[in-house]
């Protein structure tokens, strides 16, 4: 099944969702590597962003590094697996 959601979500947003329903996103979603995760949580390192009703993309990017400008060449998504320890109290 075909679904559209807009952040902020709400859990009857989420509630009839399926494995295998395919969903498209719109609004403000947040990405960062596992170690932001993981730091977060065990450093209890203050977090510039509000999770309420927002979507995390756990993504993989390749930034092209350099002392004048970092530059993002692509995104692209990864498992979730690496952050699933603490992604509750995320």
């Amino acid at each position: 099944m075909k679904r559209v959601l807009t952040t902020p979500l709400k859990t009857e947003d989420l509630k009839d969702l399926r494995i295998g329903d395919i969903v498209y996103l719109s609004g403000y979603l947040v990405t960062g590597r596992d170690d932001v995760h993981h730091r977060v949580v065990r450093e209890h390192m203050k977090c510039p962003v509000d999770f309420k009703g927002i979507a995390i993309f756990h993504a993989g990017p390749i930034i092209k590094e350099s002392p004048e400008k970092n530059e993002m060449i692509s995104i692209g998504p990864t498992s979730s697996i690496r952050m699933e320890q603490t992604q509750p109290d995320l």
